[in-house]
Parts: structure tokens; C-alpha cells; sequence
């Protein structure tokens, strides 16, 4: 065992006399862990959690992680928590109240205390059972590669060493350790693999273990296979448009698998997996069709699908520009706001980000509101009126736009629809004395 645990931290480049805040339950897992890291001569720091579960069991496990590093003249932090309110608080399941706090303790320790990884007591067993996990909940290639011997902080040194074997090492040589009563319950989703599930697999296959272990090899392989070509797909097909990014369908539907190829770019891009999933059914959809999770939304506009993360789907309150300083406000929705007292001397750019509006022609009052069904305008060279819904249609804006889209108001008039198109009623004149540019940018 020692020998396999050699060879994996040396391909691993981690180098003896390392700092290391080793997470230990006082469980035979972790215990193990702490005499290989201290025979290997890490710089250990022993942190150890008391989720208070347990009642008085919990205690005496904190007293004997305690007492195990002083053993070993090891510095030693604790943490209780009150992992039922937790729970509670975030709508968690006990399981996953106790993994959130573990970690964001051991993260926060691990900064404070200088130390370059988190070292926790995973074995190949519990790799199986992640494995199990994961494909019975639903998971792309990447959960089915289970857990990394190093992966940034996190470092687990017995992952390729079963529970038996541990087992085996731990009775060799004497090391004591605590029981986990609950570890014998099916209560958690976890003990039943343990207990139920992998027992099954073994009565049909004795190499079960050993086979799906063997799998994780082929699979991470495959997946760093995959990754290379989808890298080469999101060169093709997203790109990064303002705060959105867009993805090119007709370039997606030219790849291999284009619905594997969207779930793992949409991963990339640090989108949820259910909303990941859910957006595959968009590439066959119809234009303006979407799925949010939370303030993300995946919209299908014509031959693209766009994501945007903050999009907040809350209705704008109309705001009042009592006079011409107060525009001032524009700047905070990307309007650059000047004047010119010189029509001789304006240079016209043409571009729909800029607007010139006589400025004697408005009427104060104004008012800076989201554009609604029933507007109705004259776009700039037109005489005649135009709904504006008609409008924006033809322009081609897709839903993020529209509901980002702000409206300038005189006298319940639309002077201009800020960054795409003023109203022909204002604008400028050989007449005009004074002209209000705004531009978007």
C-alpha cells in the first residue's frame, strides 16, 4: 500500500516537507492518511469538524483527532456547526449541509494557515461509489472520471487504495481509530451503494470493483479526448458578445454529436446541469423559445442560442428627468451624453449608436422608461407612425435586448430609443441652436 501511495504523490510532483491541512475525522480513512503523510514527512496541520450529529459520539471523536495531534506534535484546529439549521437555511439535505461547511472551512483554513493542499482520506471505494452516484442522478463524461488524486487545493493520497486495504494496514500496525455509527445505517443514499448496490454488482461480476475502476481509467482518457474537440468546437461556434455569449447553431449542428458538444460548452462556461440539459431541446426549437435557472437564461434567437447570466427578468421603474443636468442619469445605462451650440461645426456619425436631438424641442419633464406593447413612433426619416413592437422585430433584437432596451420620453412622446433610433419628430434642423448627442457605449 505504502509503495502505491509513493509512486502516485511523486507523479503527482508533490514534494516531501509540503504543508498540508489534512482533514480528519478520526475515522480508519483518515486516521491511515495522517501516518502515511507523517512516514512521507508532510508538515501536517490536522483540521477536524464536529457537524454535532452524533450527540456525545461526535465529541469523542473531536477528543481523539485531538489527542492523535498531539501524538504526533501536529497543530490541530476544530470547528462545531450547527449542520441541521444549516440544512435548514439552504434547503439542503443533511449530507450536503455537512459538505458545504467541510469544505468552506478547510478553504478558509487553508489560506489562513499557508498550507499548499487539502489532503482528504478517499479511497478507490469511495471512488466507485461517487461513480455509482453520479451516473444514477445523470451526469456527462466528466462525473463518470470521478475524483482527481490532485485536483487545485484538494489532494487524496489513498484514492488508489481500497477500503480493504486499508483495513489490512490499519490492523498491521496497531493504528486505533474511531467507528462511525452511522456508517452502518441505509438511511444515506451513500451507505446503500456501499451496503446494497456494490454487494449486488459483486454477486454478478466478483471483479465488479476492479472493473468499474478500470473504466474510470478508459473514461478519463476519452474525456481528455473529448475536451481537445471540444475545444476546437467552441472556436467555431461562441464567442463572447458583450455580457453574453452566443452560440452559432449552424456551426454546432456541423460537429460530431452537436447535443454532447452544447451540454459541454455550456459546463464550460460555468452553466448549471439541469439548465445544460434543459437547453438541449432549444436547437431544434423555435426562435424565441428559453429556459432560466435562476438569474440564467438560455434564449433560441434564430440560428444562435444566447446565455445570458444576469438576466433579472425585473420590471424598470420609470425614472423622471426634471432637467437637462439630470441626463445626466443616461451615463448609468450607457449613454454618453455632450452638446453642441454649433451646427457648422457638428460632424454627423451616421452610426444607430449615436443620436441628435434639438434639444429646444423637448419638454421637461422627461421620462426614461422600458419600451411596452402599444408604443407607437415615428421612426427617424419616416413621417408616419410605426408600432414599435412591428419595429423592433424587423430589427432583429433578440429578447436580452429588448428587455434591456430604454426609452426617452417627452410629453408622452418617444424622443428616442436609446442606442438604436431617435423619433423623426426631434430631430435636428438647419433651424436647431442647440444639439443633445447621446451615444451608447
Amino acid at each position: 500500500m505504502i509503495k502505491t501511495v509513493f509512486e502516485e504523490i511523486d507523479k503527482a510532483n508533490i514534494k516531501t516537507g509540503t504543508k498540508l491541512l489534512c482533514a480528519i475525522s478520526g475515522g480508519i480513512d483518515s486516521t491511515v492518511m495522517l501516518h502515511v503523510l507523517d512516514d512521507f514527512g508532510f508538515d501536517c496541520i490536522v483540521a477536524h469538524c464536529n457537524f454535532k450529529l452524533r450527540g456525545d459520539e461526535s465529541d469523542e471523536d473531536e477528543k481523539f483527532v485531538k489527542n492523535l495531534a498531539a501524538k504526533f506534535e501536529f497543530k490541530f484546529l476544530s470547528q462545531s456547526f450547527d449542520t441541521y439549521k444549516h440544512a435548514e437555511d439552504t434547503a439542503l439535505s443533511i449530507q450536503m449541509a455537512a459538505r458545504d461547511l467541510r469544505y468552506n472551512w478547510f478553504n478558509e483554513m487553508a489560506k489562513q494557515h499557508n498550507c499548499e493542499y487539502i489532503a482528504l482520506a478517499h479511497n478507490s471505494d469511495d471512488q466507485i461509489e461517487t461513480i455509482i452516484t453520479n451516473l444514477v442522478r445523470g451526469t456527462g463524461i466528466k462525473g463518470l472520471t470521478g475524483m482527481s488524486f490532485v485536483k487545485e487545493k484538494l489532494f487524496r493520497p489513498l484514492l488508489f487504495i481500497s477500503r480493504e486495504e486499508i483495513e489490512t494496514f490499519a490492523e498491521q500496525n496497531t493504528i486505533d481509530y474511531r467507528n462511525d455509527s452511522t456508517n452502518k445505517t441505509t438511511k444515506y443514499s451513500r451507505n446503500k451503494i456501499r451496503l446494497q448496490v456494490i454487494p449486488l454488482l459483486e454477486e454478478i461480476n466478483t471483479s465488479a470493483k476492479s472493473n468499474i475502476l478500470k473504466s474510470v481509467k478508459y473514461l478519463t482518457d476519452t474525456e481528455a479526448i473529448m475536451c481537445e474537440y471540444v475545444k476546437s468546437c467552441k472556436e467555431k461556434c461562441l464567442n463572447y458578445i458583450g455580457e453574453n455569449i452566443e452560440i452559432d447553431l449552424r456551426e454546432l449542428k456541423k460537429c460530431v454529436a452537436p447535443e454532447t458538444v452544447l451540454f459541454e460548452l455550456l459546463i464550460g462556461e460555468g452553466i448549471p446541469k439541469i439548465l445544460a440539459s434543459e437547453s438541449i431541446n432549444l436547437i431544434n426549437s423555435i426562435s424565441g423559445k428559453f429556459t432560466s435557472f435562476f438569474n440564467i437564461t438560455v434564449l433560441k434567437d434564430r440560428n444562435s442560442l444566447i446565455i445570458n447570466k444576469n438576466s433579472k427578468h425585473q420590471k424598470f421603474e420609470t425614472i423622471e428627468i426634471t432637467n437637462s443636468e439630470d441626463l445626466q442619469i443616461l451615463e448609468n445605462y450607457g449613454i454618453d451624453v455632450k452638446y453642441s451650440d454649433d451646427l457648422s461645426e457638428l460632424k454627423i456619425n451616421k452610426s444607430n449608436s449615436f443620436s441628435y436631438i434639438d434639444f429646444d424641442k423637448l419638454v421637461f419633464p422627461l421620462k426614461l422608461r422600458s419600451w411596452q406593447e402599444g408604443d407607437r413612433f415615428k421612426p427617424f426619416g419616416m413621417n408616419n407612425f410605426r408600432k414599435l413592437s412591428d419595429f423592433l422585430k424587423d430589427e432583429k433584437l433578440n429578447l436580452f435586448e429588448k428587455e434591456n432596451l430604454k426609452i426617452l420620453e417627452s410629453d408622452e412622446k418617444i424622443v428616442c430609443l436609446l442606442g438604436l433610433r431617435i423619433d423623426n419628430r426631434f430631430k435636428i434642423s438647419n433651424q436647431t441652436k442647440k444639439v443633445l448627442i447621446l451615444q451608447k457605449i
